[in-house]
């Protein structure tokens, strides 16, 4: 096991020059010029980090070694969107929308030909990264730290594209945002970013989806702030080709008496590692977040969720299933902190699995630490 996870380890760093040959030769021209001096600053992050080893406590289950050399191999690629065949395939696969908000995005590059915002509701502001002023996009991503976080750090290194969307005060939109990330079988390597805004007394349905086809690499980072008294209910659905690999990084805070339901779906993908981080900030803030994966043949499937109970009276509830067939292997690690102060605490967790083959392997690791008296 030992030798294993060394030589794993191994092609992640002879990965990383190549990754690092990318970004010298990738032209700024693929970005907005406000993204460059960001794109710049996470680069020499992610270079100082590295990517995470199997050594690593959280990674100990999950290589990275096929993310790493994909990357190396893909990022050098410019997909071109002369033939949207496959994408279209792929939309017309999915329910119809025509009278609902859908964007879509193609290989990291928002297609307004692909789009209807037509029904969005006054109040709701979805603007892609691509037509965003200097100042606005800067804020959006001070909101975003990079820190050490290496696979958010590559995403905002590589980033070309993605989606704001604000919703202001006292807003209620109901109805679907449906968010497109589609994958057309170029061999690209592809940085999704979604940053969702809720104001005070606001609430919002919000769906993520991921779609598509061939030996796909998607390195997704999604940021969400519930203000005070907002609701978001949030889906996460990852059904990308069973070649493909997937990883993502979803960032949360929820304000005083806020709330968010998130519900995170993966039937695709050969490899999909999915971190959620959530930051209960305000008193009375309560989160509820559902997680489901299927995976057959060699497929694996990786959740690592934290919470942390920042404030008191603070309420939180995971609830994640697994369902496993032949040598697939699924993770599962949640994490919950609860730090000084946050008194009345209540937070559930329950992790279960149906494991349909002597092969397959499930690994469920529960941790609560508290903090306060």
């Amino acid at each position: 096991m030992t030798t294993v996870a060394t030589t794993r380890d191994t092609r992640v760093t002879a990965a990383l020059a190549a990754v690092e040959d990318a970004f010298g030769t990738r032209p700024a021209a693929d970005a907005p010029a406000w993204l460059q001096p960001a794109r710049e600053k996470a680069f020499a992050t992610f270079r100082g980090t590295g990517l995470p080893l199997t050594r690593d406590e959280d990674w100990k289950y999950t290589s990275l070694a096929g993310f790493a050399e994909r990357s190396a191999a893909y990022l050098q690629n410019h997909p071109s969107s002369d033939d949207d065949a496959a994408v279209t395939t792929l939309l017309d696969a999915l329910p119809d929308a025509e009278d609902g908000i859908r964007i879509v995005f193609v290989n990291g590059r928002y297609r307004a030909d692909l789009s209807n915002t037509s029904r969005a509701e006054p109040g709701v502001d979805l603007t892609p990264y691509s037509a965003i002023d200097a100042e606005s996009g800067s804020r959006i991503l001070n909101r975003q730290p990079v820190d050490d976080n290496a696979l958010i750090a590559l995403n905002t290194a590589f980033l070309t594209d993605g989606l704001a969307i604000r919703v202001a005060d006292g807003c209620r939109a109901d109805g679907p945002m449906h968010v497109i990330f589609a994958a057309d079988g170029q061999p690209a390597a592809v940085q999704p970013r979604l940053s969702v805004e809720l104001g005070r007394n606001a609430r919002a349905f919000v769906v993520q989806h991921h779609i598509g086809t061939g030996e796909a690499l998607t390195n997704a980072v999604t940021r969400i702030d519930c203000a005070e008294h907002a609701h978001l209910f949030f889906v996460r659905l990852q059904d990308e080709s069973h070649q493909s690999i997937h990883v993502a990084n979803q960032l949360a805070s929820v304000a005083t008496d806020g709330r968010l339901d998130s519900v995170s779906i993966d039937f695709g993908a050969q490899l999909a590692r999915n971190d959620l981080e959530l930051e209960l900030d305000g008193e009375r803030a309560h989160a509820n977040l559902f997680g489901l994966f299927m995976a057959n043949g060699s497929r694996h499937v990786d959740n690592h969720l934290r919470v942390d109970h920042r404030m008191p009276d603070t309420t939180s509830m995971e609830n994640y299933r697994g369902i496993i067939s032949d040598a697939a292997r699924g993770v599962f690690n949640g994490k919950i902190i609860v730090h000084p102060g946050a008194d009345g605490t209540d937070a559930q967790m329950s992790n279960r699995n149906l494991v349909l083959s002597d092969r397959a392997e499930i690994d469920t690791e529960p941790e609560l630490e508290i903090y306060t008296d």
